[in-house]
């Protein structure tokens, strides 16, 4: 199993980040491995949540369901999630308020299906590529939050 571990600092209140952050039909907009979100089974504030998805990772596209796995508003989210062809994943969002802003912190463990990624002998090139994708959704997330709720001086 690999794992990629990030942080980020969002000029945004924690609950408005938090909000983004449960809110999976709109994770295409920000996060680049999501294709599309098809069904969201549950309300975004329950452990046992089903999120129904297409991934995407170095242009492989991908199947897969995760569901909501702990849940803490506005402080943690934990998603566990499985692709059809036997990938595994667990994204762990840690959210903290600073003032009137948040930090995140981000983990990911993940097991890679065999199937797409045959014939890819460089492991490490598909780490980095999930770990620079992450890196873009963390900052499209930001980008997103901070233009639709700015903190004011």
């Amino acid at each position: 199993m690999a794992s990629i571990r990030l942080s980020a600092h969002v000029d945004a209140p924690i609950d408005r980040v938090f909000q983004m952050a449960t809110d999976f039909k709109r994770y295409p907009e920000w996060n680049v491995a999501f294709v599309e979100v098809a069904e969201v089974l549950g309300p975004p504030d329950k452990v046992g949540t089903r999120i129904t998805a297409t991934m995407t990772l170095l242009h492989r596209k991908m199947q897969g369901w995760a569901e909501i796995a702990d849940f803490n508003r506005p402080r943690f989210l934990k998603l566990e999630g499985v692709s059809t062809d036997g990938g595994k994943i667990c994204m762990e969002y840690l959210f903290k308020r600073v003032g009137r802003t948040t930090d995140i912190e981000f983990y990911s463990n993940y097991e890679l299906p065999a199937g797409p990624f045959d014939g890819i002998l460089d492991w490490v090139f598909v780490e980095r590529a999930a770990e620079r994708d992450l890196r873009h959704s963390m900052e499209n997330l930001k980008a997103l939050v901070e233009a639709a709720n700015p903190v004011l001086a």
